[in-house]
């Protein structure tokens, strides 16, 4: 970690002792950090795009609220229109590092076996 990223680090833990919340000294291996928060983090976002085709129109029962409900209708078609692409690719980029990160956690176990078993 670079020198700005300890010292924030270092901030953190000095305001969770001020504020009297334990907090672990001892560094987790970065492979079981990356197995246990950063891979079930990323495969949570896979309904990314499930937050758009919500209903939001509160249409009325007179003329008012049809044409109010119409012109919301219209507006949410547009806005989704325009997000999905760029969310489709979101969702694509998170799936791939997810895949990426898996691949990378099984990879870095084989060396770590192997290098064990080499050292012994």
């Amino acid at each position: 970690m670079d020198e700005k990223a300890e010292q924030l680090l270092e901030n953190i833990n000095k305001v969770l002792i001020n504020e009297g919340l334990p907090f672990n000294k001892t560094k987790e291996d970065e492979l079981e950090m990356i197995e246990k928060y950063s891979i079930p983090a990323i495969q949570n976002l896979k309904e990314i795009q499930s937050a758009l085709y919500n209903d939001f129109s509160a249409g009325g029962k007179g003329l008012k609220g049809k044409m109010k409900a119409l012109v919301i209708r219209k507006m949410a078609n547009v806005s989704r229109n325009t997000l999905e692409l760029a969310l489709m690719r979101q969702q694509k980029f998170n799936d791939n590092v997810v895949t990426i990160l898996e691949y990378l956690v099984k990879e870095n176990k084989k060396l770590r076996e192997r290098e064990k078993n080499l050292s012994n």
